[in-house]
Formats: C-alpha cells, structure tokens, sequence
C-alpha cells in the first residue's frame, strides 16, 4: 500500500475487518420480499438453496429487523446453524438452537428441557416486540437427517397451542439439500414436507453487470465514520478528488469475471468472492499500481487472488458482456 491513508484512518475500517459491512445486493432485496411474501401469507415455513460461498448464510443473518407483519410491527428472527457430528439425534436440534443463543443449558439436558427452553425464548422475544409471530432460520440444514426435522415440527406444535406461530426457514447448498429431500418423499414424511417444504426460492451472487455496478458504486458512496470520507476517497484520495470513481471499472471488471465465469462453469459471482476482488482492488491493488488506465491483467489478477477460480462448483455459465 501506498500510505495514502494514514493509520488513524484505518483504525477500524470495514474494509479491512472481516466481514465489516453488508452491502445491499439484488439478492439480499429479493430475499427479503420472498419472506416477506411467505410470512404475510401465512407459510409454516420453506427452503433456500444455491451454490456454496455466494452469501446466504450472510445475508441471512442481516435479516434482524428487516421483516415486518403487514401493520409494520418488526418479526422476530431467530437464526441457527447444523454442524454436522457423528451422531444425528433429536435432541441435538434444539441444543443446537439453545447453543446459538447464548442459552444456559447443562451437559445432561434432554431433548424435552433443551426445546422447552428455546420455546420459551422465543415466547419471550415474541412478547417484548409486541408479536405472535417469528422467523426461524435453520442455516447448513443439509446436514440433517429427515428425522431431525420432528424437532421442527414439534416446536411449531408447541407454540401453535399457544396461539403462537413461526415460520422455519432452511437454507442449505443447492446439491447437498437436493439428496436430502429426494430422501424425504413417500408417505413417512408427507407432514414434514407438507409444513416445511411447499415454498422454494433459490439465491445467488452476482448475476450481471448491473448488480456488479450497484455493489461498486456503495464503495464510491458509503462513508466511514459516519461523516469521513468514503470508502474509496479513505485509499485513493487523490483518485476521488479528481473525480474517479470504482463504479467506473465495473464493464471491464465484468468481462474479466464472465471470461474466467466460462471457462470455469460458474454461475453466478459469489459475495465472498466478489466482495475479496473489491476489497483488494480499494485497499491494495490500486493504491500501489495506479487508478489511471487499470489494465485487464490487474483486475483478472484482482478475480483470481480470491480462488473464486478454484471452487469446485459445477453449473451453467454466465453470458459475457461486452
């Protein structure tokens, strides 16, 4: 790097935190409206899929305070995460939940104790926000096996006799949750399928060059601190006060991506990835080889840096655009 930003500037910055920032995508919009969909409609619940490293799991964890009941009330979300253990027993459900949520629990609770307390915080939690209704996203759900899901069904048993309601969202890769619920058909699991699995949306990173666009231009607006400079002005300031901007490297970013998209069968441009490539070019690449006339070797160098190139997920390629 060049020095261009001292390190009182870059004491904290969310470019160079893991994970610092959530920018607004499509993807995480349409998903909000998806689930929005599903809860003002009344469903029990439903699943999401799509390829791994593409952002799920991190935008559904941003989705506190982001889901609201038709009179605006804000809905509960509660989230979760499967890890995969050798023994895949009942109980390990709701001790998972309980785990997540910071819930005190003894080494030798048994299913019955564990559900009972997640069940009551989530009365609680409905209870201080004015609510009957709640979200629960069951985040790596492809490392269930079919009968973990009674888990489920009986804590929406549990809050239905309280006139309570929840709505469990699984979210798992497209792969994996495809061998799973082919698994599941027949009549065994027909209650199962009929509560958690009527809906279905499938998410992705970014598509096409617009929604690349969108993403770099929040680098060229959003500002840290509040009232500092932006993202971009905080590494190339003299870049920003002449007047450049990242967005403006999103065309031949694009083609670069959908070139190496191609050859490697991919079908969308995973948020992790795509987010690297950003975060290198600002804080990098761009501070020490320049922001005039950025050749295509530098931004495919920016794409391949991330080993967005050696993922092993197979699917159809993108169009390049020119």
């Amino acid at each position: 790097m060049t020095g261009e930003a001292t390190s009182i500037d870059l004491l904290g910055h969310p470019l160079l935190t893991v994970k610092g920032v959530q920018f607004q995508t499509r993807a995480f919009d349409k998903l909000v409206e998806v689930l929005t969909e599903w809860l003002w409609s009344g469903a029990t619940g439903g699943f999401i899929v799509g390829a791994p490293r593409i952002g799920k799991s991190w935008s559904a964890r941003s989705l506190t305070n982001r889901l609201r009941l038709r009179d605006g009330k804000v809905v509960p979300v509660f989230y979760m995460s499967i890890v995969d253990r050798d023994i895949k027993s009942i109980a390990e459900v709701p001790r998972r939940a309980c785990i997540d949520h910071q819930l005190p629990i003894t080494g030798r609770a048994n299913a019955d104790r564990l559900a009972e307390q997640f069940l009551t915080h989530v009365c609680d939690v409905q209870t201080e926000a004015g609510v009957r209704t709640s979200i629960l996203i069951v985040d790596e759900f492809d490392h269930l096996i079919p009968r973990q899901f009674n888990a489920f069904a009986e804590l929406f048993n549990r809050l239905d006799q309280l006139h309570r309601m929840i709505m469990v969202v699984f979210i798992g890769n497209k792969a994996e949750a495809r061998k799973l619920l082919e698994a599941m058909t027949g009549g065994a699991y027909k209650r199962i399928r009929g509560r958690f699995f009527q809906r279905f949306h499938e998410y992705h990173g970014i598509r096409t060059r617009d929604e690349l666009t969108a993403l770099m231009t929040q680098y060229d607006t959003l500002r840290y601190p509040e009232n500092g400079p932006t993202y971009c002005a905080t590494f190339l300031p003299e870049a920003v006060n002449g007047g450049w901007r990242l967005a403006g490297l999103s065309k031949d970013l694009w083609r670069q991506y959908a070139e190496i998209a191609k050859a490697c069968e991919l079908r969308s441009w995973g948020m992790e990835y795509v987010i690297g490539t950003l975060n290198i070019l600002v804080t990098d690449l761009l501070p020490y080889y320049g922001w005039k006339d950025v050749d295509d070797e530098l931004l495919r160098e920016a794409v391949l840096i991330t080993h967005v190139a050696d993922d092993f997920v197979q699917a159809l390629p993108v169009e390049v655009i020119r």
